[in-house]
């Protein structure tokens, strides 16, 4: 009876995917357009919105990942001791990348998390991270009262995509003690002073662990970096960074 039951089974599967594609097309996350298949999908872009993401450039600082076109002393590094081993960013913060970033952060549009979170993990494909084992995974955390009236924590999303994708634990071992004002605008100098003390640790982590750091964007890598001089500080071996893009 089973068996009987199997090719209706197949030709109802295929009534629905031809009706899901027929009431609810799947669109493009960034222009919009339909895009061929059956069925609506979340977080999928058509052929030209992807090719308009662009990489990051091919001559970049080999810790901070700021571009090195033509010089051969990296500005972001001048003066300042990491506590982080690397930066890796998937993409640059412009165009498409830039408007779907800003749309999940500020226009609350978590559907987008399936594209920005695969988008990350092609970071995991630079030759300065790859290969490299992971104990954990902790998310940059935003203030009580910034997070409250976002809603949600854009890095603990991604956080937690990547972790499924890499099977690897995610821990949100850090917190914010001190609503900061938004780095956006500030220079090297002073995005470091705003964020002095601004960070704690939330719980324990393994003494000897090796972390990796997720944030969505990075610019000069103060955030990311005041986050790991915490997480040194318990003891963790290494510290290393990924996010979706680079201002």
């Amino acid at each position: 009876m089973e068996l009987d039951s199997l090719p209706r089974r197949a030709l109802l599967s295929r009534v629905g995917a031809a009706l899901l594609s027929l009431f609810y097309p799947a669109h493009c996350a960034a222009c919009g357009c339909r895009l061929p298949g059956e069925g609506s999908k979340e977080g999928v872009i058509c052929d030209e919105c992807r090719k308009s993401i662009l990489p990051p450039p091919a001559h970049c600082c080999p810790t901070c990942s700021h571009p090195m076109a033509r010089i051969f002393l990296c500005p972001n590094c001048d003066g300042r001791r990491w506590h982080l081993s690397v930066i890796v960013a998937a993409c640059r913060y412009e165009g498409i990348v830039r408007e779907l970033i800003q749309r999940f952060k500020y226009g609350r549009d978590q559907s987008l998390i399936c594209l920005l979170g695969d988008l990350l993990v092609t970071a995991l494909e630079d030759p300065r991270i790859k290969g490299k084992e992971f104990d954990a995974i902790v998310p940059v955390p935003l203030h009580s009262l910034r997070e409250r009236e976002r809603e949600f924590n854009q890095s603990d999303l991604l956080a937690s995509r990547l972790g499924k994708k890499l099977g690897i634990p995610v821990i949100r071992a850090l917190k914010r003690t001190r609503a900061t004002a938004p780095q956006a605008g500030f220079d090297r100098t002073r995005r470091m002073e705003n964020l002095e003390g601004a960070f704690a640790l939330r719980r324990p982590i393994r003494s000897d662990a090796t972390i990796l750091l997720v944030d969505d964007v990075t610019t000069t890598g103060t955030t990311l970096d005041a986050c790991a001089a915490i997480l040194r500080e318990e003891g963790a071996s290494e510290v290393c960074a990924v996010t979706i893009a680079r201002g």
